[in-house]
């Protein structure tokens, strides 16, 4: 993205936030210190191609931005893997998350330890990247400072205990500056 469509697309998000409607296209031009508005037209118009923004082209002030978030092909919930896969795209989560969280990311889950919480293979799962953790949420986790997987959770003094399917996952205690919580899971997203 080049710095002038980033500084358009922030504008959007801070103006749009503060007054629950889209700038006009004046607003937008003195706010980029442009003489004209047809750079506007271009900035917005690839602003939309690229999936950060709809618009409306028949309403005025209609402009909404799209939650996109970045997109990672697996996370384990089996064997800990050494860390989440590389950033394969951005997906728009308008759907599945209600507020406009900016601080998320989205993770395809690779294994079966999870299945007795409803958390299958190929599933997807929204994180919200947190510094704060209560007992019995599911969160992604780095142990040791490598290895990642996603389990449920529970504190136990200066412990965690990590849960995953009972069937398949008998479940383990670290002591907690072993321990870094990456997110806690928000919603899950399934594929039919």
């Amino acid at each position: 993205m080049t710095k002038n469509a980033k500084k358009l697309l922030d504008f959007l998000r801070k103006y749009i936030e503060k007054n629950k409607i889209s700038p006009n296209y004046e607003e937008m031009k003195e706010h980029m210190g442009l003489k004209s508005k047809s750079s506007i037209f271009q900035y917005l118009e690839y602003l939309e191609e690229q999936g950060h923004i709809k618009k409306d082209k028949l309403k005025s002030r209609s402009i909404e931005i799209n939650n996109l978030i970045p997109f990672y092909n697996a996370i384990s919930a089996g064997k800990p893997i050494d860390s989440l896969s590389q950033q394969i795209e951005y997906i728009d989560v308008n759907s599945f998350i209600k507020s406009n969280k900016r601080n998320c990311v989205a993770c395809k889950v690779s294994g079966n330890s999870m299945e007795s919480y409803g958390i299958f293979e190929d599933d997807i799962i929204i994180l919200e990247k947190v510094t704060n953790y209560n007992s019995n949420d599911i969160h992604a986790i780095q142990i040791d400072d490598s290895e990642i997987t996603l389990k449920k959770i529970k504190l136990i003094k200066d412990e965690i205990e990590i849960f995953g399917d009972h069937k398949n996952f008998s479940s383990i205690k670290y002591k907690k500056d072993r321990i870094k919580i990456l997110g806690k899971m928000i919603n899950l997203v399934r594929k039919y």
